[in-house]
């Protein structure tokens, strides 16, 4: 991960533990390593963590091992974090609330 701007950034997981530039653009956060954009995310998002799963896919290197890749549970996860957050109205939780007692 590489922090820009109070946010954290998902970086090629071949890149663990290096120095990576970060540079803010039009729009974007670039991550570069050697002068080579290694990582674009959007900038400015609400999310405090921008997470391309593609970062943590490929083989390994000789200095990294490749992560493990997710099994059930972690696939389960994912598909609900990726659902978004349901809106109700709070007569709703109060009908709940009210069968509760």
């Amino acid at each position: 991960m590489a922090i820009f701007e109070g946010r954290h950034y998902s970086v090629p997981f071949r890149f663990f533990r290096q120095d990576v530039e970060g540079r803010g653009v039009s729009g974007r956060v670039l991550f570069l390593k050697n002068c080579e954009v290694v990582a674009d995310h959007p900038r400015g998002t609400e999310a405090l963590v921008v997470i391309d799963p593609a970062h943590f896919e490929g083989p390994s290197t000789s200095r990294v091992l490749a992560p493990l890749p997710l099994g059930r549970m972690g696939r389960k996860l994912q598909e609900i974090a990726s659902a978004g957050v349901q809106h109700r109205s709070f007569d709703l939780y109060a009908l709940v609330a009210e069968v509760a007692r």
